[in-house]
């Protein structure tokens, strides 16, 4: 059983009479992969594996490790909104269910 999901039933009816299904309760810092894909864009992103003093090529008269760093930026607050929208639900059911009351009135 996973540590970070919930099996128990929604108490909450909802319109049909028998309880939605339960959405697992889910935390992405449980998640070792997305520590390791994090340390990784980090790493990535501190170009301190290239050369000491190089900046050529030149990309648009901008250094190269100047993109490599910005790409890196990117590639974890995307990462960072991927985690949060699509792994995290820390609603209880009971709060999930309150919610679809107000939509529904």
């Amino acid at each position: 059983m996973d540590r970070g999901r919930s099996t128990s039933p929604d108490p909450a009816p909802h319109a049909g009479g028998s309880p939605p299904p339960a959405r697992p309760l889910r935390e992405p810092i449980r998640r070792p992969r997305l520590w390791i894909a994090m340390a990784v864009v980090i790493i990535a992103g501190v170009p301190l594996y290239l050369p000491t003093g190089s900046i050529r090529p030149l990309v648009g008269g901008v250094p190269y490790w100047l993109l490599i760093s910005v790409a890196a930026t990117l590639a974890f607050s995307a990462l960072t909104c991927w985690a949060c929208l699509r792994d995290w639900n820390l609603a209880e059911p009971a709060e999930e269910a309150a919610a679809r009351e107000e939509a529904t009135s």
